[in-house]
């Protein structure tokens, strides 16, 4: 592996002791404790608008799929990284199966760096582009589509991330949608109807969302689920495993972020005409 994609890993894994400490955090006030009362909406969603709303921070998530052996839901393994300094001026690189693609934004010209040959290509955009951002989102909406029509929120308590006021979130399954009938349904027919794509079997996970924001600034979750398909087939226990994590570190002083030496950049050769008409 490059030693970039080395280090990308080891900032990943750092994420989960940042998690794992900030959740045994005595300064936690949780809520009594009530199984039976209803769900609450859950926290607001997330958008380019709200995390440029934080400023300067660095954001690291890994997410790991072991999908089902018939194939329905693909395996996939991710891990993330997004520097950002401001909204002209941000790092993201991503090691998705085992390659590694970087991209750096300084103004209005963006380096994209793949793992053929880790050269980057140099692109006149416009300033501000969301796409960086809405990758950063999308592993989130990954994790958890396969729990999507069962996700239940349960608000914990309060805390504090980085010095920022939070609030503490439990996400768990909740139960499946019902469907407006009054003729008895199997379990496979009502699912089909409700178009749930999967039958989800456990998720449990710890959100906490910036009360300033509204943005996630520690998450981790696991879930597994069997794909609606196998569910009537042959093989109903296979399932679908799911591990997510992120973190958003705050920093008052912009991290640092510059185009990459001209040595690494790729010029395009010309052939010049040899001559004759």
């Amino acid at each position: 592996m490059r030693r970039g994609a080395h280090a990308l890993l080891v900032v990943a894994l750092l994420c989960t002791s940042c998690l794992d400490s900030c959740s045994k955090d005595p300064s936690l006030d949780p809520l009594p404790e009530d199984e039976t009362r209803p769900y609450d909406s859950g926290p607001p969603a997330m958008s380019p608008g709200t995390l440029r709303a934080l400023g300067p921070h660095i954001w690291d998530a890994s997410l790991d799929i072991r999908g089902d052996k018939a194939g329905l839901w693909p395996s996939r393994e991710v891990v993330s990284k997004l520097v950002w300094a401001d909204i002209d001026r941000s790092l993201f690189e991503e090691i998705s199966g085992g390659r590694l693609q970087r991209e750096i934004r300084v103004g209005e010209d963006a380096y994209r760096a793949g793992a053929h040959d880790m050269l980057y290509r140099k692109n006149r955009e416009p300033g501000g582009n969301t796409i960086i951002q809405l990758r950063t989102l999308s592993l989130w909406d990954q994790a958890l589509g396969g729990f999507a029509r069962q996700l239940g929120w349960r608000r914990i308590g309060a805390d504090t991330v980085d010095g920022r006021p939070v609030t503490v979130w439990k996400i768990e399954l909740a139960p499946p949608p019902a469907l407006d009938t009054a003729t008895p349904l199997s379990p496979d027919v009502a699912a089909k109807r409700l178009g749930l794509a999967t039958k989800p079997i456990r998720l449990a996970g710890t959100v906490y969302v910036d009360d300033a924001t509204g943005n996630r600034l520690l998450a981790e979750l696991e879930g597994r689920f069997v794909a609606r398909e196998v569910v009537g087939g042959r093989d109903p226990t296979d399932e679908v495993m799911v591990t997510y994590r992120e973190r958003r570190s705050l920093s008052a002083v912009p991290p640092t972020v510059e185009a990459p030496p001209p040595e690494q950049i790729f010029v395009r050769r010309t052939r010049l005409p040899t001559g004759g008409r």
